[in-house]
């Protein structure tokens, strides 16, 4: 914006009048009447300019701040004051201005009017006051010229509060001269929120968005504040509605996370900050608080205005006017949009929606790929999985570590009857959208739409790479929680890293890995102290967050004893791997090296008897363990992998875990 006409004219009339009364006493005494005369001929300029139509952005910051007549002459002389040298210079002449800045004993004086107080009442008709009536009150600290922040009160020690020096702050100067920004100390802190345009939203939101709508304009002309709390775990869809409702109450949205706030401002002041900023402009804020505390309660009651809370949980806060519950768009809805965007694309649209739960907005950017002419039409439906697949990797970065193998099924040995259950969970986890929404069952079942799988068994019976080869058989990521970043032995705290996880697999579509899950999912204890109250709430959480679960969350243990029970009557599916048998065992040792297909294969393996190393009892993981061992010690020789590398390699293994290393046992090996 630019300075209009109304603004120009304000200015120039209020120069005119402080000319005429910015003059040191005792000089050109002689000319005192006649500058008199002319302050009041000014005076009724600047009345007439305030009073234009339009009026200046002057007159509006008045009324909006509800600004008195002499805290308007006060705000006048600071403009003035700011944007002009020469007044500067003036009042640096005047015996009560604080260096070359304004005080309020200057306003005051510049006020006083004896000639007009002195005249008969029907003389004062006639005449006009060379300023507005003194007003003791403007400089209150609960008067606006203060509390709003619109003047800057300098009063070094010792010095009276009359005699400080004030100064039209820079924001406030900007906002009447025409430009418009944010605040320089709350811009550090907040960044606007862009606008969300209707495309993004489904019908199912709009509803609720309309609903919310209705409610928040109902309320706004009875409440100062309107605080919309959105809880939840869905950050980008909290933005999105917080940036629908705003736009539609015409507010710009800014958003600002609690804990920058903390360190740069005073509550106080951030408060009053932002009160002043949604005075001058059409603004809302959007508040980020992770880990709401006594800090976000205080800032809550000084803001004024739409504010939303973007929290993990409703606060128990009592000036909350909605809470306004977060959610993306319906399965069928989010099927349509696939539809929409890969038109024939096979089962991939319904593949990607009971997979990926994304909002409009998120989901049209697979346009880019669908549109891309050098993309066969067959392969655009796998290459927009595997691009929001990647997309969501760095939600769960840092919580989690992704496991990235070529392992399938076919690299599992199990009995056929635990092959199956295999097969099962992963047929489950591909095809649960048609069960859940074609046939039904969605609205049948509250509860337990997610997939999880307890695997038992002894260390090394191939548990870990089961859940390898059903991430790949499913086309998913493999992420292995971390028991050590998630447990801790602060009360509470297990159940919010939990959280985080759980959120964030939740936007990134992932298989969850919780290898030695007996250390987090054990029996619930009995309440002998405060720890144990808590221990057994993380448990309770566990078991609601793991039914609650869209995806597959993969278990291993070899503690199967250990776990709660009320957790194990909970799980889909529990599989036994047993310890691997003679034909498992030769399985195993056949493809443990690679294929001789692949031109890769260790020199010597050809050769190698593979029905005398099935003999010995070794489980899946020792066998890989020995055959690379044993590879090693060829490669440092320069030699084939023999049958006595091999049992040198399965001595070691042997020693790890403290089993003798029994010669009869190895006989077929002809180890020395």
């Amino acid at each position: 914006m630019t300075v209009t006409d109304p603004d120009d004219r304000l200015m120039r009339a209020t120069m005119t009048w402080l000319r005429a009364l910015l003059v040191p006493p005792r000089r050109h005494s002689w000319l005192a009447g006649w500058r008199r005369a002319a302050a009041r001929r000014a005076r009724t300029a600047v009345e007439e300019a305030l009073d234009g139509d339009p009026p200046p952005r002057f007159t509006e910051l008045c009324r909006v701040f509800r600004l008195r007549p002499f805290e308007r002459d006060v705000t006048l002389l600071c403009l003035a004051h700011a944007v002009s040298t020469e007044i500067a210079r003036r009042c640096a002449a005047m015996p009560e201005s604080a260096g070359d800045a304004p005080t309020f004993a200057l306003a005051l004086g510049l006020a006083m009017d004896p000639e007009y107080d002195g005249a008969p009442p029907a003389r004062q008709a006639t005449m006009t006051r060379v300023a507005a009536v003194p007003d003791w009150d403007a400089l209150a600290p609960d008067r606006p010229l203060r509390a709003r922040r619109l003047l800057e009160l300098t009063q070094p020690p010792g010095r009276p509060l009359i005699s400080s020096a004030l100064r039209l702050d820079e924001r406030i100067v900007n906002h009447v001269r025409g430009h418009s920004h944010l605040d320089a100390r709350l811009a550090t802190l907040m960044e606007a929120a862009p606008a969300d345009p209707d495309g993004q939203l489904t019908a199912s939101q709009r509803g609720w968005l309309d609903a919310a709508l209705d409610r928040l304009q109902r309320l706004s002309a009875e409440q100062p504040r309107l605080l919309v709390q959105l809880p939840g775990g869905d950050a980008a869809t909290k933005r999105l509605f917080a940036g629908w409702l705003a736009g539609a109450a015409g507010l710009a949205l800014y958003r600002m996370r609690l804990e920058h706030a903390e360190s740069a401002l005073d509550v106080p002041t951030l408060a009053a900050l932002w009160n002043r900023e949604q005075h001058l402009q059409d603004v809302a804020l959007l508040i980020e608080a992770t880990d709401p505390g006594l800090l976000l309660t205080r800032l809550l009651d000084r803001l004024c205005g739409l504010v939303f809370l973007d929290v993990r949980d409703p606060l128990a806060y009592d000036d909350t006017t909605l809470v306004l519950d977060v959610a993306r768009p319906t399965p069928d809805e989010q099927r349509a949009l696939w539809r929409q965007v890969l038109g024939d694309g096979g089962d991939w649209p319904e593949r990607l929606a009971g997979q990926f739960d994304l909002n409009a907005g998120e989901l049209m950017e697979a346009l880019a790929i669908a549109h891309d002419d050098s993309v066969p039409t067959a392969r655009v439906g796998a290459l927009v999985w595997d691009a929001y697949r990647a997309r969501a990797r760095p939600l769960l970065e840092g919580l989690a570590q992704r496991i990235v193998t070529g392992t399938t099924l076919a690299h599992v040995q199990l009995p056929e009857a635990e092959r199956q259950l295999l097969e099962q969970v992963r047929d489950q986890a591909a095809h649960r959208v048609r069960v859940y929404d074609r046939y039904g069952f969605r609205a049948r079942l509250g509860r337990g739409l997610g997939i999880t799988a307890l695997l038992t068994g002894e260390s090394g019976t191939g548990k870990t790479l089961a859940a390898e080869a059903l991430a790949n058989e499913l086309r998913l990521d493999l992420y292995r929680i971390d028991l050590a970043g998630v447990v801790s032995k602060y009360i509470g705290e297990t159940e919010k890293n939990l959280r985080r996880v759980f959120d964030a697999a939740e936007q990134s579509a992932a298989v969850l890995l919780f290898d030695e899950a007996d250390a987090i999912f054990g029996k619930r204890s009995e309440v002998q102290d405060s720890h144990d109250r808590y221990a057994n709430i993380e448990v309770s959480y566990l078991l609601q967050r793991m039914e609650a679960y869209r995806g597959l969350a993969i278990l291993t243990t070899n503690m199967k004893s250990a776990l709660d029970p009320a957790f194990l009557r909970r799980l889909r599916f529990v599989i036994a791997f047993p310890f691997p048998g003679p034909a498992e065992r030769l399985r195993i040792w056949q493809g443990v090296f690679p294929a001789a297909a692949d031109g890769n294969a260790p020199p010597g393996v050809g050769a190698l008897d593979m029905a005398a190393l099935a003999r010995p009892s070794l489980t899946g993981g020792q066998i890989r363990n020995v055959a690379l061992n044993a590879t090693f010690l060829a490669a440092a020789r320069g030699g084939d992998v023999t049958m006595a590398l091999l049992a040198e390699a399965a001595r070691t293994e042997l020693r790890k875990s403290g089993r003798p290393f029994v010669a009869a046992d190895y006989t077929g090996w002809r180890a020395a």
